[in-house]
This record gives structure tokens, sequence and C-alpha cells, in this order.
């Protein structure tokens, strides 16, 4: 697959902002306003001007609007010549039902980096399949750049900062990353290939529909996910749904980022794995290399992790390298 990258941005120019998924209910909670507020403060430190959606604070049921004026969205900040990139306020559960109303087309001829994680993996993955896009899994704004980063490792959010702009300014590679925390080796080796992930739930969402790549477009790639708030055989379960769709057969190695808020499946007397375990025993067949707690995921600070983008991983030295920019 031809990745359609996008270009560069430089300082002043705009960041328009949507929400595909949770909404921004600053009437029934106040905090969040003020944690979206921040949050565009920080984009405006980084030097760009921020456009909201025209139905940025629409609200049905849990999610930010019906789908079609999600999609709208998508599709006005696509066709406006004055935005540059996009950003998600938050994630949420209900991405996946803009995607039949995303008009590939226009992503197509006018790429922009679309940016955000966790919820947001479903367009991240259609937006590759479809258009070639490369996905930037990176920061939300209002939940990242608002709230997570400053609370979970603050000592660590302007070096995160830092590589989210280099990653969308710079047609450099990033080159190699710095561990923000302590990195694990679960099985050594090295592998090169192109990105490919996001968060596990919404990666085997997509299964077996038009908006998941063929295997032979990611044939080789660094797959790489992150989970958070789960019981732990929610784990198990979707790594195997993975496993009989045949992508382990064809990836060369695995990062798995930070893995908050996984509940115990087993009863009391019965033994409870670790994740690690888990994700051990479920791909013992295999002898690709895999890290664990990389930086990224929810509860840390992100470092971008753009799908379709070459990189190459050493498990035993714990070494993540960028061999490509993701804007040109």
């Amino acid at each position: 697959m031809r990745l359609n990258k996008p270009d560069k941005l430089q300082k002043g120019d705009t960041i328009g902002i949507v929400a595909t998924s949770f909404p921004l209910t600053a009437d029934l909670f106040p905090y969040y306003e003020l944690q979206y507020q921040k949050a565009v403060s920080v984009v405006k430190d980084m030097g760009f001007h921020v456009k909201e959606a025209k139905n940025l604070r629409k609200t049905k049921w849990w999610y930010a609007g019906t789908p079609q004026e999600r999609a709208d969205d998508i599709n006005a900040m696509y066709a406006d010549g004055d935005v540059k990139a996009i950003i998600v306020h938050e994630g949420g559960q209900s991405a996946i039902a803009t995607l039949e109303l995303i008009d590939y087309n226009l992503v197509y001829q006018n790429p922009k980096p679309f940016i955000g994680f966790s919820d947001i993996t479903n367009i991240h993955l259609a937006m590759y399949t479809k258009a070639g896009l490369a996905g930037f899994q990176g920061p939300l704004l209002t939940y990242s750049l608002g709230k997570i980063w400053e609370k979970y490792l603050p000592q660590k959010a302007e070096e995160g900062k830092q590589l989210f702009v280099k990653s969308i300014t710079s047609t450099e590679p990033l080159g190699k990353i710095n561990p923000l925390t302590q990195w694990e080796c679960w099985r050594p080796g090295k592998a090169t290939g192109i990105l490919f992930g996001g968060n596990l739930s919404n990666i085997v969402t997509l299964l077996g529909t038009q908006y998941y790549p063929k295997l032979e477009d990611i044939k080789g790639c660094v797959f790489f996910w992150e989970k958070d708030n789960s019981p732990s055989y929610y784990i198990e379960k979707q790594l195997y749904q993975l496993k009989y769709s045949g992508l382990f057969r064809v990836i060369s190695g695995m990062m798995v980022g930070k893995l908050p808020g996984i509940k115990k499946t087993a009863w009391a007397g019965l033994e409870e794995p670790t994740p690690k375990e888990i994700i051990l025993e479920v791909l013992k067949d295999y002898d690709f290399p895999i890290i664990g707690e990389v930086d990224f995921g929810h509860e840390t600070v992100s470092i971008p992790m753009p799908i379709g983008l070459k990189a190459t991983i050493d498990a035993a030295n714990l070494t993540l390298e960028f061999l490509e920019s993701a804007v040109k």
C-alpha cells in the first residue's frame, strides 16, 4: 500500500478540533470545559491556531451528535483549505458509526494529520485502508493535553509535546525514541516494518470489514496495541481473534503499550495471570520480538505512533527507531 503522507505543518497553521466519540459535555460536567480550554491553550502554546468544528458541542446519547453530524465535521475539516491538521477532542465508544459517512476520496485528495487514539483507531484504520493516509496515533485534545499528560507523568509532558510537534512539522524521521518510562523486553529480537495498530478492542471490531486492510498490505509490519479498563480475559479473547484472522503469521514484531485498569477474571482461589503472561501464552507459537510497557495508550504521555511509517525495534535493547517522517 502506498502511504499518503500529509504536508508538514508550520507554526501559525490551524488545527481543527472535532468530536467523533464522547461529547464535550461542558453543561453537564463543568470540569470538562476547563480541561478543554487548558488543552486549547496547550495547542496555542505550541504555535498553532485552532478552529472548532460546527457540531463540536452537539450531544446525542453517549456520543457527540449524530453519526452524520460527526462525519460532516470530519469532511468539512478535510475540505477546509485553512485547516492543516485535525485533532479529536476525546475518545469514547462510537467513532465506528461515522466510517460509512466519511468522504475518503476527499481525504485522499487532501491528506491531513488526523490525530487521536483509543476509539479513534476506528477512523485511523479506515482512512489508512481507504485513502492510504498515515494514521496519527497520538494525543487526544481534552483527555491527553488537558488532563492526563500533566496528571500521570508531568515531568515527561514537555518531552511528549516536543515529539508531537516534531511528528507533524518535520520531514526528518523522529529517529530513535528515548523511552519516557521503563520499557520491558518480553521476547528478544529485532524487527523492521511499517507500524500498524492502535487500541486492541477497536482493531478487533473492524476485522472482516471493508475498513480493515488486507493482510498482504501490512505484511512484515510491526504491530502495536494498547488497552485499558477491561477484564483480563478480553485481552486473551481479542488476541485469539487476531490470531485466527492470520495477523500474527505476517507481522515481524510487536509493541505493547500501557495496560492500565485491567481487572481480574479469575474467581477467588483460582490463579490470575498477569497481562504479560496472557499475552505470551497466546503468542507462544510465534517467535517475533515483543517489547512491553511502551509509552503509548491511556494514563501516560504517548509518543507518536503513526500507522504506515517504517520503523525498527530491538527488543533486547529496548529501542524503537522511526526510519521515515510522517509528513512531507
